[in-house]
């Protein structure tokens, strides 16, 4: 054989080699992007997940403070309603007083 023709079959194998190796790299890519997106998908479903559950707390602990101040305002309210009634006489007293005073 000669040495051109050994050169010409050196150059296909190692052209062969080359596109083998080019395959497996461009396989291991498309491979690894897969993978990456199907990892990225779960993070962002668990994400998602995380979302709704903190949600879900915030919400319970709005409608219980909503409750506590509802309470509070109610007994304030019920506070000043008695306040209101044991002056209620003295009041009118006085405004009877002052009218009679005229």
């Amino acid at each position: 054989m000669s040495i051109f023709k050994s050169v010409q079959k050196a150059e296909m194998k190692a052209e062969s080699i080359k596109n083998e190796a080019k395959d497996k790299v461009n396989h291991l890519l498309d491979k690894t992007r897969v993978e990456n997106e199907k990892k990225a998908k779960l993070m962002v479903a668990d994400a998602y997940k995380q979302e709704e559950l903190i949600d879900k707390e915030s919400s319970v602990l709005i409608d219980k403070k909503k409750e506590e101040v509802l309470a509070f305002y109610q007994q304030e309210e019920e506070r000043f309603r008695k306040i209101a009634e044991q002056n209620f006489e003295k009041t009118v007293s006085k405004i009877i007083e002052k009218v009679y005073s005229i």
